[in-house]
């Protein structure tokens, strides 16, 4: 058995503090109603993301339990790309395109989850292509978002999903892998995911302190 990189589930054990502190914040000041609805949906799934991703690297588990919370990791990623969404889609858009986001991303992430909780082990690199196909599901609103969002955010979500793809891409090709015994592949996936969050919360402040 290899050594697990001593780095191994760090950033988002950070990562889960650093959500609160700025989540509560972040939905504290969203005006009331619609944002502050979106920025919680966003705050929860971002959270809900780094616990499971927390507790599965948190130490060696049992074969079991690590299939159990390696599930939940998962099921976990497709609700924080529906709610990364969310906050797009009620304080952004308006009318179809709206609707269309909203029903697009969430019955594609109940797809996901149930599909990820069922008891089989899928093909590899079948989880990895449902998140960017989900991830990507914007883009059929992108006339109607761009149009919506100020320079910086359209800036901040392009960079974000580039920091997705890209990361996922590497995570499949496990590389790069830098120093394996201290900050592996998985380490340079997880500051990718961990750098889109963060960009996608400062997209989220402008949209609903705008």
């Amino acid at each position: 058995v290899l050594p697990r990189p001593r780095w191994r589930g760090v950033m988002h054990r950070v990562a889960v503090p650093a959500t609160v502190v700025a989540g509560g914040w972040l939905v504290s000041t969203a005006p009331a109603g619609r944002d502050r609805v979106g920025a919680a949906v966003f705050v929860a799934g971002a959270l809900l993301m780094f616990v499971a991703s927390s507790l599965v690297h948190l130490r060696r588990w049992s074969i079991p339990v690590w299939e159990a919370l390696f599930r939940f990791d998962h099921a976990a990623i497709f609700v924080l790309i529906a709610a990364s969404a969310t906050p797009i889609g009620v304080s952004v858009l308006e009318g179809r395109s709206a609707t269309l986001l909203l029903w697009a991303v969430w019955i594609g992430a109940a797809i996901g989850v149930g599909l990820r909780l069922l008891p089989f082990h899928p093909p590899k690199g079948l989880m990895n292509s449902l998140f960017l196909a989900l991830g990507w599901v914007p883009i059929v609103v992108a006339p109607d978002l761009f149009r919506g969002l100020e320079p910086l955010a359209i800036l901040l979500v392009v960079v974000e999903g580039l920091l997705y793809s890209g990361g996922a891409l590497m995570l499949g090709a496990r590389w790069p892998d830098p120093y394996p015994e201290v900050f592996g592949y998985h380490e340079v996936w997880h500051t990718l995911v961990t750098t889109a969050v963060a960009a996608h919360f400062v997209v989220v402040a402008l949209v609903v302190t705008a």
